[in-house]
């Protein structure tokens, strides 16, 4: 697969999640004593912020944070990608720059 496929495929692979959340889910033990709660945290406008989780949502938020880090991976590859396509265009643009040279103006050979 080509450095353009590959990067098509990323984009059409980042296309089709369509659930994402941030952040980190954390199990508390309850102070009671009778049982466990779930708190997701995550950065938002430089502050923590916390949001507490029903038991009946876990597995739904776990598919989206999961979704999340797929797509900051795939992110993560395509500017990867990009880069050294772009790298590899300037040396093929410096190459060709190089044979244009022209002789210097005064017509008078280089000295070595």
């Amino acid at each position: 697969m080509t450095p353009l496929q590959r990067r098509q495929a990323i984009l059409q692979e980042m296309n089709s999640i369509t659930r994402m959340e941030r952040g980190k889910l954390c199990v508390q033990a309850n102070r009671r004593g009778n049982g466990a709660f779930h708190k997701l945290q995550c950065w938002r406008q430089g502050t923590n912020v916390t949001r507490y989780v029903p038991v009946s949502q876990v597995a739904s938020v776990k598919e989206a944070l999961a979704g999340h880090q797929r797509f900051q991976t795939l992110a993560q590859e395509f500017i990867d990608l990009t880069v050294e396509m772009t790298r590899v265009e300037q040396a093929a643009d410096a190459k060709k720059n190089s044979k244009r040279s022209r002789p210097s103006a005064t017509g008078k050979p280089k000295a070595s």
